[in-house]
């Protein structure tokens, strides 16, 4: 460990996660229902920047379960989408996980304390836990919809902390979203932007965080 940072929390979708285009998602889904994009990109905002939470970022702080969030987005749309189909779409998302980053963590783990904290939603922390590979290397892993708050809420941060049992100052944040890093650094955490894994190792090496012992 450096006697800077005792836990390395990694964000998922952007950085070990590949997740589709939010367009891309978008447009199947108003094909699907019949219903303007417009709409639907209103019903899939997940920026948590302004109240009230669209239905999506009420899914990932764990107010929708994944019947409630079926059942908000039909009252919605022109045409009713079945449970399965809109789960299916929502699985979609996710294209798998990124082979870069996966072989940082993998040589990271061995040497540090490394947990994730991901703006998720049910559906999708059960699909990745059943089938991606990182987990190995995690000692802890936090969800939006499991804590009741999302990132960039500074009361997130501050569970995470506490359930690390870490001072804020003595966790990295490592997310693809400058508003979530902001987020990280106004609830006294240290944070990096995720850019790419080559970038990640040597905004790292310059923190003396190194994928071999000191």
């Amino acid at each position: 460990m450096t006697d800077t940072i005792d836990w390395l929390v990694f964000d998922l979708g952007g950085v070990l996660v590949d997740v589709a285009p939010s367009d891309t998602t978008i447009a199947r889904l108003a094909r699907r229902s019949d219903t303007p994009e417009s709409d639907i990109a209103a019903l899939m905002r997940e920026r948590f920047t302004q109240t009230p939470f669209s239905l999506s970022e009420r899914f990932q702080s764990g107010e929708l379960d994944e019947a409630g969030f079926h059942a908000a987005v039909n009252a919605a749309v022109r045409r009713p989408l079945t449970f399965d189909a809109l789960m299916a779409e929502i699985e979609a998302m996710l294209l798998g996980e990124m082979p870069a980053t996966l072989a940082l963590l993998a040589r990271l783990a061995p040497h540090h304390q490394i947990a994730c904290y991901s703006n998720t939603n049910a559906r999708h922390w059960r699909y990745i836990k059943q089938h991606f590979e990182f987990w190995r290397y995690l000692d802890r892993a936090f969800a939006s919809q499991e804590l009741g708050v999302a990132k960039p809420d500074r009361r997130g941060f501050e569970l995470v902390a506490h359930a690390l049992h870490c001072a804020p100052e003595r966790c990295l944040l490592i997310d693809d979203r400058q508003i979530n890093v902001d987020g990280a650094r106004r609830a006294g955490w240290q944070a990096l932007r995720f850019d790419s894994a080559d970038a990640l190792q040597r905004d790292l090496a310059q923190m003396d965080i190194s994928s071999v012992p000191a």
